[in-house]
């Protein structure tokens, strides 16, 4: 493990924020484990929608988003978001990931290492369709700590 690596234990799974340790180079790494009760409510998630936008300065930044569980990867997805005027310009929205009973692990990793950077947001809904809880980044880490 690198000695710059910061994790934090969440009761409902695990966010990690990873600095690589190669000079020069460095990323930003997320990881939530995902499954029906990651709301700790009596109504189970069965589909997520997972926001990235861009927030900084600069260029834009590559974000990975990925998902895999017991069986594999299920879902992966490389996408560029740029900086810009308007929230729709600068945002990738993943739309209808299934969340099972198995805890998977969703990894959104970027290519940048500026603070803050990224703005990530977990629309969290029930089988029928219905949002039932928003997790923001700023959310799962105060959670963490």
């Amino acid at each position: 493990m690198p000695m710059n690596e910061k994790k934090h234990i969440l009761s409902t799974g695990r966010i990690a924020k990873i600095q690589a340790p190669q000079e020069g180079y460095k990323m930003a790494v997320y990881i939530v484990q995902m499954h029906e009760n990651v709301l700790q409510t009596f109504i189970p998630v069965k589909y997520m929608d997972v926001e990235v936008a861009y927030v900084g300065d600069g260029e834009g930044t590559d974000v990975y988003v990925g998902v895999g569980g017991i069986y594999g990867e299920m879902y992966r997805n490389l996408f560029h978001v740029n900086p810009g005027s308007g929230a729709v310009a600068n945002s990738y929205v993943i739309r209808n990931l299934n969340v099972s009973g198995e805890i998977c692990e969703l990894k959104i990793i970027s290519n940048s290492s500026v603070p803050n950077h990224l703005l990530i947001r977990i629309y969290c809904r029930n089988g029928d369709g219905q949002l039932i809880g928003v997790l923001s980044e700023h959310q799962m880490i105060k959670l963490a700590d």
